[in-house]
């Protein structure tokens, strides 16, 4: 190297001392750097903030050596305004050559004093050593920082939610403490572990609570919308009880009419449930959470609903059977009038018929299956071929 590159060296190393200077101190004021070193560390954070504190401590007394080589170096170019042959060697030696000691070890102890061997390393190799040290310790810190900075714009939001979720859900005498509980914890990981949220995790995560916490804020909208119009829903829920009773009047009606008007099994009136449904409705008045209120109030609404339709399909059953009665004699008038239109009405197989049907038909109790068979044979009779008039065409 010439006495020129050696000055230059050194004013070199002397502008890099500054850059380095302020790039440990940017280092350690880094938000990621602050969280790893003041957080208690957990799982693969804490292996790797251990190995790398231990390179960020080894950088710093790298750093100082750095100095102190510096420092003496400049003492050496400061002593003469045009330095000399020993002056220039010496910056060379400090500079260049492996001038800096790393260790000694004792190889041979021996009366006239130990042999030593002393490792040393130039300050080249000390500055290329201090930048795969930065970039370990900077890409950790860089890595943490932005996955905790993800964490905390992703959880504030949450919280926030959270909060008012849990403030309403208080008033309504509610638990949300699941949610929240998964919340703290996420935050809790996302600062003693955050490489364990990397590659997509923490994304995954937050989404699972947003999901949660929105299904969870809905529950309590319909609950408070519940409590909200409990009166109109107690109001609704007693109308629907009141009219249990006019239903059931209606198909016991229409039961004991079909029953003394029709032959076979008509299909019972269902037990009366409106002392039941009346009790329910008392419990329901009572305090309590307005989450089991609000379900207890759509299952007695559903059980009432039921209740209805079960009457009405009684009622529907009973009076059935008189319109399929009355249907039938319908349906023999209309035959009957045919077959006076057609001439047939004389034929000795459809006035048998006939007479069956009317007793059939406006008996008491009317027997529909009878009835139904034998009408379906005086419309085959009706429209078979008239044997007389067959046997006048023959002759």
């Amino acid at each position: 190297m010439s006495n020129v590159d050696v000055l230059s060296e050194l004013e070199r190393r002397a502008a890099a001392e500054g850059r380095i200077a302020a790039a440990l101190v940017e280092l350690e004021r880094h938000p990621g750097h602050i969280l790893l070193s003041t957080a208690t560390l957990t799982g693969r954070t804490a292996e790797r903030w251990a190995a790398a504190s231990a390179a960020l401590a080894g950088l710093w007394r790298d750093f100082a050596t750095h100095q102190r080589i510096v420092a003496d170096a400049e003492a050496v170019r400061a002593r003469k305004a045009r330095p000399g042959e020993p002056e220039l060697a010496e910056l060379r030696r400090l500079l260049v050559e492996a001038s800096i000691e790393e260790r000694r070890t004792v190889v041979e102890r021996r009366l006239s004093g130990d042999v030593v061997d002393v490792e040393t390393i130039t300050l080249p190799d000390l500055a290329e050593r201090m930048e795969s040290a930065f970039k370990l310790v900077d890409e950790l810190v860089e890595t943490c920082g932005a996955l905790h900075a993800q964490l905390l714009a992703g959880l504030t939001p949450l919280a926030e939610r959270a909060n008012a979720a849990r403030v309403l859900a208080h008033e309504l005498g509610e638990d949300l403490t699941a949610v929240t509980a998964r919340i703290a914890a996420l935050d809790s990981e996302g600062t003693s572990d955050p490489l364990s949220l990397a590659d997509g995790v923490l994304a995954a995560r937050l989404a699972e609570l947003d999901a949660e916490l929105g299904a969870a804020s809905a529950a309590l909208a319909e609950h408070a919308a519940a409590r909200a119009g409990w009166d109109d829903t107690i109001a609704a829920l007693t109308s629907g009880i009141a009219a249990l009773g006019p239903l059931r009047s209606a198909a016991l009606d229409a039961w004991q009419h079909a029953a003394e008007r029709i032959v076979g099994p008509v299909p019972e009136v269902p037990p009366d449930r409106t002392a039941a449904l009346g009790r329910q409705l008392a419990e329901l008045q009572a305090p309590g959470p307005w989450q089991a209120r609000a379900a207890a109030a759509e299952r007695l609404r559903i059980s009432v609903a039921e209740a209805a339709g079960e009457l009405r399909t009684a009622h529907q059953l009973a009076t059935g059977l008189l319109e399929r009665r009355a249907e039938l004699r319908g349906r023999l008038e209309a035959f009957r009038a045919k077959a006076t239109r057609l001439g047939h009405a004389e034929r000795p197989e459809l006035l048998a018929l006939d007479s069956e049907l009317r007793e059939l038909l406006w008996s008491r109790p009317c027997d529909l299956a009878a009835a139904t068979r034998a009408l379906a044979a005086y419309q085959r009779h009706l429209h078979a071929p008239n044997p007389t008039d067959q046997q006048g065409r023959t002759a």
